[in-house]
């Protein structure tokens, strides 16, 4: 786990430093951090991924879409600097008796969608930039899962944070948001364990492995100028290194304006209005000489 939060920790450095290089945050774990438990000044935000899991007793590897991520942020008043908690709640195997919770293992391209989401978060909540969507990048699930989530072997659900029950975000401020829609996660399932990522939660068969859909195109990096005004597209990240494509931007303003597309306007259609114009105005002076000329006989 050690290992992966230095994983965690440089992508999360390398998002935040793109949108804000100037200001100094920092993540770490938090092994008692809680859903809805803030503490005044605080933001929260949830995410349920894809992840694997290994158990360190019987080596058995299972796979699951409802893996609870809980971050908690905080930006010091009137300075550059803020700080990130996270807590990634584990799983435990169902086959072995008095099991240990293991934490799972991530890709790192899922981290990386994840942490995207993230700093996106941290630029609405935390710096109060107006974001005219909030979509969520979703996270790549590997495998198709079928079966009940096991909740007798999940650390969320066994402590009341049930991956479908209540909302996705919190916020103690007086500031109110729209938490972003998330689809229901897939379910569980056990399969073979692929080098050298493991995870994921439970019940289970497979009805064949679905790869993730990796095709789908996810913006290229932004990063804001020194202006107030940022172009964002759709699906937002700053992320330089992952296959992300190109999608529709719009404009985007941190005071509460009207977003809008650019549309070209098609040639033909201006010459057409400035021919009715010109006609328009024809008759109208016809009118007018024909007026006169009544009028005088």
């Amino acid at each position: 786990m050690d290992q992966d939060m230095e994983v965690w920790k440089q992508i999360f450095q390398e998002l935040i430093q793109e949108v804000k290089p100037w200001h100094k945050w920092t993540l770490r774990v938090d092994k008692d951090l809680l859903p809805n438990s803030l503490k005044l000044g605080w933001s929260q935000y949830q995410q349920w991924g894809f992840a694997r899991f290994q158990c360190s007793l019987c080596s058995r590897s299972w796979a699951s879409a409802q893996v609870h991520i809980l971050f908690h942020m905080h930006k010091t008043e009137g300075k550059p600097e803020g700080k990130v908690k996270m807590r990634i709640f584990a799983q435990r195997c169902r086959n072995c008796d008095q099991s240990p919770f293991e934490f799972p293992e991530f890709t790192k391209e899922n981290i990386s969608r994840i942490l995207n989401n993230l700093v996106f978060r941290i630029l609405k909540k935390c710096y109060r930039e107006s974001f005219k969507s909030m979509e969520e990048i979703p996270v790549i699930k590997e495998i198709t899962l079928e079966g009940p989530h096991d909740k007798n072997n999940c650390e969320a659900c066994l402590q009341g944070y049930c991956a479908q029950g209540g909302l996705h975000e919190a916020m103690q401020s007086p500031v109110s948001l729209i938490p972003p829609a998330i689809s229901s996660p897939a379910l569980e399932i056990d399969i073979p364990m692929p080098s050298p990522i493991r995870s994921g939660t439970t019940m289970d068969a497979v009805k064949g492995n679905a790869g993730a859909d990796k095709s789908k195109a996810l913006p290229r990096p932004w990063c804001p100028g020194p202006t107030q005004n940022a172009i964002l597209p759709t699906h937002w990240s700053p992320r330089a290194n992952t296959h992300y494509g190109m999608e529709r931007r719009a404009q985007v303003s941190t005071s509460s304006e009207v977003l809008y597309s650019h549309i070209p306007q098609n040639p033909s259609y201006r010459n057409l209005n400035a021919c009715y114009c010109f006609l328009l105005l024809i008759i109208v002076v016809v009118i007018i000489v024909e007026t006169i000329q009544w009028t005088s006989t």
